[in-house]
């Protein structure tokens, strides 16, 4: 049935013995290729270490490990294997898997001796922990180095035990900083919970000497101990500061360390930590008029608006450039005020800096203040500035961007070719379509010189845009003669560039390859030597040049480059393989050539996805692959689970779960090996949810995966949704069902800390899963009032699932210091490419909507739900980023310090005379009762609707019994509101208990009112509201209790930002975050 099914809708040919048969050929062509003794040591599995080395790639993956297991090798000449071919990740998970039963010994002289990229070191970490194991507790007497279990999953080291922990000696490894830096963010917070939960914060911060060797764990610590850090006596504050020095940080960490500095280490340390504080740290640093000076604004400069810097907050610019700026009337500014401000002009807006006298811009000003950073806009209005008195015929190069696309084709241009390409190239990265079409013209004479189109491609291949595939062609020795002008120094960053080039150019470069002499094989196949760059005796490499990244996952082709037999270099087109080029490819070299080709696309780490025919085209090669497998292994198939239980680890690792979601659910969820099954959906686990989006894999047949998975995780672990589970199941579990609800509240937040990249945290579901994802954040985080800064970042994208009351109970000072990370940070207004039913890029929360309407498209409910959920969310970062420079602005001081240390919550806002709550009330509840009785409701309104009714019930009645002083216990709805029945009718309660119990019935309403306008779609014109009363009755907090006076003390241990310098008065701050999120959803609305 399965079968039948993928070859309707998959185009999958029949599974039979002619489709094996027609690899014999290309087969036999590679064995008779091979010298004699070493076919007769083949056949008679007699082969010697020698012998290994010498058998091509693909031949040695294919060997079933037997082979291997014959051959004496040192874990040094297995590693040998894999350096000959670093970027081959299969080849690494083959080797891994026969040194699996061998002695950790030979495991650790094999890891020692491997040249792998770094982004391979996780593929390592998955091997070791997965694959290997961890010795525990009395046999680990002898394991690895730290900087191979520094990449283990994080439910392998959330697993360690006390006494495994121990014999292994981490405490003592994790002393080693040299490679901490290479782990990520979240593999910090295991190591740094696993240590704490065995040695203690103590070991960590508690003297001294534990603050050297151990300090750097503070990156993965939570708020709470880091802010234990300021009132500590027994450490000197300046090694504290040095771990800010050494070590990668969260800026939430950082802003909690900044806290516990002296104020001479805040001084020494602005400069190399600003980027990271927060605005209210800036403003009191800069409280000290010392600090403004120019020594520090050129290193803040140097840091933060040179090329390829990081991205600044944008208040933290705005911070420290108010700093450097006397006045703003623009008008009246001269060369001094300019010179003050520096590059820190890129805090001005072009209408600003058009108003500054155009006389201060000439050429000895420009140095000055011209940055990478500036926009187009504002490098146009100080174009136009300095031309307006200037009579140079030579511009600053980076006022090259500026040029109108009419004096770019001025015979009198302010360049000369020859002489300004590379400077003038360099500036069009930010050009209009018109300056585009404009440098086109300019440089098109000459373009396939060696120099010119050397120059082209080492720093902006997209001024070949305009060629046609049919000019690539006939002058493809041209562009590759450019490339080795170059010389071996730019080789790797040609490469990278080269990716840029339109896919259609590539492909047409490698059509070009395969037609010449010497590039193919038996009938029309691939040389793979060809295709690939290796290096065979007669392309040997050149040993006068140094390879200078031998663990690069192009090594191979960078020495292949350097010999004196000239390539096409086709291994560097890769990324524009059409599907005839990859039917093409010799099937034993699938998987490498498949490595080569997902390295080219992923390369520069952006959310990018395979172009759909080719990853259709790589789905077929792979059932190649593996009819050729069958072939070998002298095994029978008659069904694609058959086929597919033919994959092993290294298959998969390779093939990757984009790959493989071509199949589809139903197909992967029946594989007949039920280990193979679990890899399998493992891989799918973790790849990038926006892949899910853009795969063609439906919907359900997600829900089909994750629940296979999630049933045989479950069986794993003897019944328990733990850790491990959740790790596994990954990237599926939010499609999963209500079982991921029995994990513990620590799991989960360990989950998503410690094992959810950021990436991973923007996934699209519908209503029902989002329910479920919300219950887990809940379960794993607690209530949102509670929450700091820190969950908030960790929470990140998947702040899209939350409900609107949950968002609005975020503190506000909790919110303002996540907003700028959260911006940073989110996926969903990223532009995806490939997005089924769109020839142009989509933003990610609409492809999220058109998948969601499956054949419907973005027009269902699920769809205009989705958008309702990512727009408010943005309004939720909009509102935090308005705090934030509401801060900087307001008085441009530091906020002032709450009263004994304490924290005051805020002040209801009056309520405006003229609102009948009750009748509103009505009216909603009226409107929702028409709906349902004439069946307008959707199921996701009613889901929707029940939500807010028992949540609002069940606040009701946890608040009325805190009025009263009364523990609720287990009691159910019906015997709360009997209790607060008998309190009344009995007179029991005070005056103040009355008035506020009788608020807190109008909060009822209110929250109803707030939570079931959104449900039903009503606007204030529905209701019969003007704007104002809308927008009160929004902006309106509900269940917050006021004790006398109208305001109530909050415990310092609940609210999670105590520093005194990271607060603000909630007062002013919540009535304009209400305030703006109610305008903003007014606007949203219309």
């Amino acid at each position: 049935m399965i079968t039948d099914h993928l070859r309707t809708w998959r185009g999958f040919d029949e599974i039979d013995v002619t489709v094996v048969l027609s690899f014999v050929n290309l087969l036999l062509d590679s064995f008779s290729s091979l010298p004699e003794d070493l076919q007769s040591s083949l056949f008679e599995a007699t082969l010697n270490a020698d012998d290994l080395q010498k058998l091509p790639l693909g031949w040695q993956y294919l060997l079933p490990h037997q082979f291997f297991e014959e051959v004496d090798l040192s874990g040094a000449d297995y590693a040998s294997l894999v350096n000959s071919s670093p970027g081959n990740s299969a080849l690494l998970f083959k080797i891994a898997m026969v040194l699996r039963d061998e002695s950790i010994v030979k495991k650790q002289d094999f890891v020692n001796a491997l040249n792998i990229p770094d982004h391979f070191r996780e593929e390592l970490g998955y091997i070791v922990g997965y694959r290997w194991g961890i010795e525990e507790e009395a046999d680990a007497t002898e394991d690895f180095k730290m900087e191979t279990l520094l990449h283990l999953p994080s439910d392998v080291i959330m697993g360690i035990n006390e006494a495994t922990f121990v014999s292994l000696d981490l405490a003592e490894k994790l002393t080693n900083i040299t490679h901490w830096y290479l782990a990520s963010p979240e593999t910090n917070v295991a190591w740094y919970t696993v240590f704490e939960k065995y040695n203690g914060w103590e070991e960590i911060a508690g003297t001294p000497r534990h603050v050297l060797i151990h300090g750097h764990l503070m990156s993965g610590a939570p708020m709470d101990k880091l802010r234990e850090l300021k009132d500590q006596e027994t450490v000197e504050t300046n090694l504290i500061a040095a771990v800010l020095e050494r070590t990668n940080m969260n800026s939430i960490r950082v802003q909690e360390v900044w806290e516990a500095l002296s104020s001479d280490d805040k001084k020494n340390g602005f400069v190399s930590q600003a980027l990271k504080l927060d605005v209210s740290q800036i403003l009191d640093h800069y409280k000290d008029a010392s600090n403004v000076n120019n020594e520090q604004k050129t290193l803040l400069e140097d840091s933060w608006l040179a090329l390829n810097a990081d991205v600044s907050p944008w208040v933290n610019m705005l911070a420290v450039g108010f700093n450097y700026m006397q006045q703003e009337e623009y008008v009246s500014w001269t060369q001094t005020q300019l010179q003050d401000l520096g590059k820190f002009v890129a805090i001005l807006s072009p209408s600003e800096l058009c108003l500054i006298p155009s006389d201060n811009f000439d050429s000895s000003i420009l140095s000055t203040i011209l940055s990478p950073v500036l926009s187009l806009s504002q490098l146009t209005c100080i174009y136009t500035q300095f031309m307006e008195q200037s009579s140079e015929n030579t511009l600053h190069p980076v006022l090259l961007s500026a040029l109108p696309s009419a004096e770019i084709l001025n015979p009198n241009a302010p360049f000369i070719w020859s002489k300004d390409k590379t400077d003038l190239l360099a500036a069009s990265a930010i050009f209009t379509p018109a300056q585009m079409q404009a440098l086109h013209v300019v440089s098109t004479p000459g373009q396939w010189s060696p120099s010119n189109m050397s120059s082209i491609l080492s720093i902006h291949p997209h001024c070949l845009a305009d060629v046609t595939p049919h000019d690539l062609r006939l002058n493809l020795d041209h562009l590759v003669q450019a490339i080795y002008t170059t010389g071996p120094d730019k080789f790797h960053t040609i490469a990278s560039k080269i990716q840029s080039l339109p896919r259609h150019l590539l492909m047409a470069w490698l059509e070009e390859t395969h037609g010449r002499p010497g590039s193919k094989k038996v009938d029309e196949f691939w040389s793979s030597d060809v295709l690939l760059d290796r290096i065979t005796p007669t392309t040997l490499p050149d040993n006068a040049v140094t390879n200078p990244f031998i663990n690069h996952p192009l090594a191979a082709q960078f020495d292949r480059f350097t010999s004196a037999n000239k390539s096409l270099l086709p291994s560097l087109a890769l990324a524009g393989m059409s599907c005839h080029c990859i039917d093409l490819v010799e099937t034993p070299d699938t998987l490498q050539v498949l490595a080569l080709f997902r390295y080219h696309l992923e390369r520069d780490g952006s959310i990018s996805a395979m172009p759909s025919s080719s990853r259709k085209c790589w789905a077929k090669k792979v059932r190649q692959f593996l009819h050729l497998k069958s072939l070998m292994f002298n095994v029978t198939v008659t069904s694609e689970p058959d086929l597919l239980s033919l994959l092993s680890t290294s298959d998969i690792k390779a093939i990757g779960g984009e790959i493989l979601l071509t199949w589809g659910g139903p197909a992967l969820a029946s594989i007949t090996h039920p280990e193979v099954m679990h890899e399998v959906l493992m891989a799918v686990s973790h790849t990038h949810p926006h892949l899910y989006v853009r795969n063609g894999v439906t919907y359900e047949c997600m829900k089909v995966m994750a629940n296979a998975m999630l049933d045989f995780m479950i069986k794993e672990e003897g019944g328990k949704v733990n850790l491990r589970v959740l790790t596994h199941v990954h990237n599926l579990v939010p499609y999963s069902d209500n079982r991921v609800l029995e994990a513990s509240g620590e799991d989960i937040k360990l989950f998503i800390s410690s094992v959810l990249r950021p990436v991973c945290k923007a996934v699209c579901l519908k209503s029902k899963e989002r329910e479920l994802v919300r219950k887990m954040i809940l379960k794993g985080y607690g209530s949102p009032d509670t929450w700091t800064s820190l969950d908030l970042t960790e929470l990140g994208d998947l702040l899209m699932v939350l409900a609107r009351s949950d968002l609005a109970a975020v503190k506000p000072t909790a919110l303002r210091r996540a907003a700028a990370q959260l911006s940073a940070t989110t996926l969903w207004t990223t532009l995806l490419s490939d997005v089924r039913s769109n020839t142009r890029p989509v933003l990610y929360h609409e492809a999220c909507g058109a998948w969601l309407g499956g054949k419907e498209g973005g027009r269902t409910e699920d769809a205009i739900q989705i958008y309702n959920q990512w727009n408010m969310m943005g309004q939720f970062i909009v509102v935090g980023s308005f705090l934030q420079v509401e801060v900087l602005m307001n008085e441009n001081v530091v906020p002032k310090p709450r009263m004994n240390g304490g924290f005051y919550r805020r002040k209801r806002q009056a309520e405006v005379d003229g609102i009948d709550y009750k009748n509103i009330y009505s009216l909603v509840m009226n409107d929702m009762k028409t709906k349902f009785d004439a069946k307008e409701l959707t199921d996701d309104q009613k889901t929707e609707a029940t939500r807010v009714i028992t949540e609002t019930q069940k606040m009701l009645g946890d608040t009325s019994f805190d009025v009263l002083g009364l523990e609720r216990g287990d009691k159910s709805q019906s015997e709360v509101l009997a209790v607060l029945a008998e309190y009344k009718d009995a007179g029991n309660m005070t005056e103040e208990q009355n008035t506020q119990v009788q608020k807190l019935a109008v909060d009822t309403q209110v929250r109803m009112i707030q939570e079931l306008v959104t449900v039903l779609g009503l606007t204030a014109t529905d209701l019969g509201l003007s704007s104002d009363q809308w927008d009160t009755i929004m902006a309106r907090q509900t269940f917050v209790l006021q004790p006398q006076e109208d305001v109530a003390p909050v415990d310092p241990s609940v609210d999670g930002e105590t520093t005194e310098l990271l607060t603000t008065t909630e007062e002013s701050l919540v009535i304009k975050e209400k305030k703006l999120l109610s305008r903003l959803q007014r606007l949203s609305q219309r």
